[in-house]
């Protein structure tokens, strides 16, 4: 169970009540203030893209590739297996076919190969006796195969986007903006993006003239990647992606066309946007390389074919299926270890501040990043999950997700001494390391959380880019809004605030998971409602009822249901309006008073209360909250904000608890051995029930009997 609430930190107080005071207020938020940032913000093709000669090394590049092309000579791009490498690897193959080069490529298997130009792989490289070797979202940091093949006279140019370790391989040309001698403006495209410029500069140079339809492609491919890699949408890779979904309208590349008539089927209200590419798409692309080759995908980019093209959808359709069962399982048993009673006290969620890790040996490789991702969010934790090296039985493998500002690249740096590879970038990095240095490896990062905090604290802290009155919560203020699209990484979507809205209707949705609400402005009527849907929610089915005063964050949609289109509100958080009474609106003065050794009758003086009706659990009191919170943790670990147990116990029990009285129920649980209590903050819990036999007596607590005596 995770019900907590975030902090609200607002961008712009006042609240709005105008559409085009709002949208001013967007521009500004945004930064955009000349007449001529404006139209390259908000024109539908974005700004124009930089000048690619402004990389490092870009003319190095552009000669080589003109010099291996006017001879006839061998190429090869070498790429990786997710979607961000197999695109830029069509980018590249596509453009040299339009010339009809002696061109192949290579994209490595996970499991056999690992991540890279690695010694795994190389024979593979040498046996195609390249004269010309292009890396493509790879390479920064493979110096010693790099160094290996200009030994052998392999000419070798790097194009890859990951941060730099130490030093850039001794390569004919490096182009990657992470470099620290770089001099091109923006450091943030992906392995496709760059890919992309490589193209765009042979298109300058016109030696080797670069086709309408070759660039179109490259700006779609790039363009998926760019939503796929977890890059910013901001400077130059905004105006790529919004390049590509002009193009993308009607596609050149077959693969994207097939697959978008395949995912957005006749009657479909799924529209061709940054939701779709991310939800929909890019899974599909990666579950290639996940389990098995990148093969179906390239065939899906590269295949001029429809039909072929079809197939490859069809196929990778198939392996996204079977990718989504073996992650499911994948992620069952990592949570089961991650709160398993018997887990070490040193590494329980209650005691460790440092990222979450989790490891066995038997887990696939290809799904660990998303497992990790999936714990990052469902805990609010960054987390890494390993699984044994396929290549090297001694070692393991981990992919590791990072959650809210945390830079997982950094902090794998700091201990960098405990760990055989690792990369990445600040939001999501791959690591290796002995089997046997895992505890030393976990213990380095836990210190180092101490020095450099793992979740900081704005990190369960919503940015709420403004207050909106109920009577803007229209479809004419979301055009307004979608004017600032594509969202995503550096462009968020906004988050809004409405305030004191009526509970007319509460629904569960897919079996109790979901919540949807008929909310409306409880200044008017309630007969004029907007529909919102908090999706991961179901717990306040339990909490809300109509006619509760709430306060609201969400993001605004849109949602057509047979033909008729209105806004829908998608709910990241909401408060209760209703109660100001001191043991509630100040609950965690109320504990930190406690907790500071103030008498309890200090306490209710303070709070306008007497010791029984606010402080001091009585029987029932007990009976309720053990209830209530044994079916709803049903076994599992769960993080709670005590006044919102407080609302659920009320809810469900029909007695009326106070947040300090079920602070004093968890506290005399745990001292009875009948829960695992672990305190995070002031109002926020970590809960485990333990098994026990017959019943407990709530006397072995001391804390109970000095409660009974004040009572």
């Amino acid at each position: 169970m995770l019900l907590t609430s975030q902090k609200w930190r607002y961008v712009v107080e006042e609240p709005f009540s105008g559409t085009d005071a709002l949208f001013e207020a967007l521009l500004k938020i945004h930064r955009i203030e000349t007449p001529e940032q404006r139209e390259d913000f908000l024109k539908d093709k974005g700004a124009e893209l930089y000048d690619p000669f402004l990389f490092n090394d870009m003319r190095k590049a552009v000669d080589l590739i003109c010099e291996a092309m006017s001879g006839g000579k061998r190429i090869l791009v070498y790429g990786d297996y997710d979607c961000d490498g197999v695109t830029a690897t069509s980018i590249l193959v596509r453009y040299f076919r339009s010339h009809n080069c002696d061109v192949s490529y290579i994209v490595p298997n996970r499991e056999e190969h690992g991540y890279g130009l690695t010694k795994n792989i190389i024979e593979d490289v040498l046996v195609r006796d390249p004269y010309l070797v292009i890396t493509v979202d790879c390479g920064i940091t493979n110096m010693d195969t790099i160094a290996e093949l200009k030994q052998k006279g392999i000419k070798v140019i790097v194009s890859d986007h990951h941060n730099v370790q130490e030093e850039i391989p001794d390569a004919d040309a490096v182009i990657c903006a992470k470099r620290e001698d770089n001099t091109y403006p923006f450091r943030d495209l992906c392995g496709a993006g760059v890919a992309m410029k490589i193209v765009q500069a042979m298109g300058i140079d016109k030696r080797f003239p670069v086709s309408g339809s070759v660039w179109r492609q490259s700006v779609e491919l790039a363009g998926i990647a760019t939503i796929a890699d977890l890059v910013g949408v901001v400077d130059e890779n905004r105006t790529i992606v919004k390049k590509a979904f002009i193009s993308m309208k009607d596609p050149v590349n077959p693969g994207i066309r097939v697959m978008n008539e395949l995912l957005m089927e006749k009657g479909s209200v799924r529209k061709l946007d940054e939701t779709f590419i991310s939800f929909n798409f890019v899974p599909r692309v990666n579950a290639a390389g996940r389990l098995y080759d990148s093969s179906e995908a390239l065939n899906l980019f590269l295949e001029d074919d429809e039909e072929k093209a079809r197939e490859a959808a069809v196929a990778l359709g198939n392996q996204n299926d079977e990718r989504k069962q073996i992650e499911a399982g994948v992620y069952e048993e990592a949570v089961k270890q991650i709160e398993d009673i018997r887990r070490p006290d040193e590494w329980s969620l209650a005691n460790t501040k440092g990222p979450i890790v989790a490891y066995a040996a038997n887990w696939h490789q290809g799904v660990l990043g998303i497992v990790a991702g999936r714990i990052a969010a469902a805990y609010r934790r960054t987390a890494i999950v390993f699984t044994s090296d396929s290549i090297d039985p001694e070692n393991i493998k981990g992919s590791g997700r990072a959650y809210g500002d945390y830079d997982l690249f950094a902090a794998l740096g700091r201990v960098s001494d405990k760990l055989l590879n690792f990369g990445g970038h600040k939001k999501a990095a791959g690591v290796t390391l002995r089997k046997k240095d895992l505890l030393e490896f976990m213990r380095a990062l836990e210190e180092d959380a101490k020095t450099n905090p793992c979740e900081s604290e704005t990190d369960d802290e919503l940015e709420i880019t403004a207050k909106l009155d109920f009577s803007i919560l229209n479809l004419d203020t979301f055009a307004k809004i979608c004017e600032f699209k594509p969202y995503g990484i550096g462009n968020k979507k906004p988050l809004f605030v409405t305030e004191k809205m009526v509970v007319v209707n509460v629904n569960d949705m897919t079996d109790g998971a979901h919540i949807r609400l008929d909310l409306a402005d409880s200044k008017g009527s309630t007969q004029n409602t907007v529909s919102a849907v908090g999706f991961g929610m179901g717990i306040y089915t339990k909490i809300l009822k109509p006619g509760d005063i709430i306060d609201i964050a969400y993001t605004m949609n849109e949602y057509t249901y047979k033909g008729k289109t209105s806004v829908s509100l998608y709910l990241e958080d909401l408060k209760f309006s209703g109660d100001d009474s001191f043991l509630w609106k100040k609950a965690d003065i109320a504990e930190d008073l406690y907790r500071s050794g103030m008498e309890l009758s200090q306490i209710a003086k303070l709070a306008k209360t007497d010791l029984a009706g606010g402080l001091i659990p009585g029987k029932v009191d007990y009976l309720a909250c053990y209830q209530i919170l044994k079916n709803e943790c049903k076994g599992e670990t769960s993080y709670a904000d005590i006044p919102l147990l407080a609302r659920l116990v009320s809810s469900g029990s029909g007695v009326k608890v106070t947040p300090f009285k079920v602070a004093r129920c968890l506290e005399v649980f745990s001292e009875a051995h009948l829960i695992k209590l672990g305190v995070l903050s002031s109002l926020r819990v970590c809960i485990r029930f333990l098994k026990t036999e017959g019943k407990t007596d709530l006397k072995q607590s001391a804390l109970y009997m000095r409660l009974l005596e004040n009572g």
